[in-house]
């Protein structure tokens, strides 16, 4: 059990360690397709896990007043695997090249959930 455990606390430190430095030169900023490409395996678990806990604090904390993205996150990526997550959004900016700037909690919400409708094609509605 700690075998496991330690790699993701690893991940989820290295993530918000480099998540502070990018604040502190920069200023606060969203994740993108320029900072997800040069993550980690366990780097992106650790993001990822991390928006399922932030998510899970805001509903449990809110009771019926919860964000509907927190609620999004609890209600519709409690059944997904994190890998599979981490492969949507991975084949999202692959798929993607020219929009590296959508962020990646969009990426989720748009790809593993349906409270963002899908981006249509290029050139509009098919």
């Amino acid at each position: 059990m700690k075998a496991k455990i330690l790699p993701i606390a690893a991940a989820a430190v290295s993530v918000l360690l480099l998540m502070s430095a990018g604040v502190l030169a920069q200023g606060a900023f969203m994740w993108d397709g320029t900072q997800w490409p040069q993550l980690s395996f366990d780097a992106k678990v650790g993001f990822i896990k991390g928006i399922g806990n932030l998510a899970d604090f805001e509903v449990a904390a809110n009771k019926d007043k919860a964000p509907c993205v927190s609620r999004a996150f609890v209600d519709e990526l409690k059944t997904k695997k994190i890998d599979h997550i981490i492969q949507e959004v991975d084949k999202y900016y692959q798929e993607n090249p020219g929009k590296k700037d959508a962020t990646v909690i969009e990426v989720v919400l748009r790809r593993c959930t349906s409270i963002c409708p899908p981006e249509e094609p290029a050139g509009g509605k098919k």
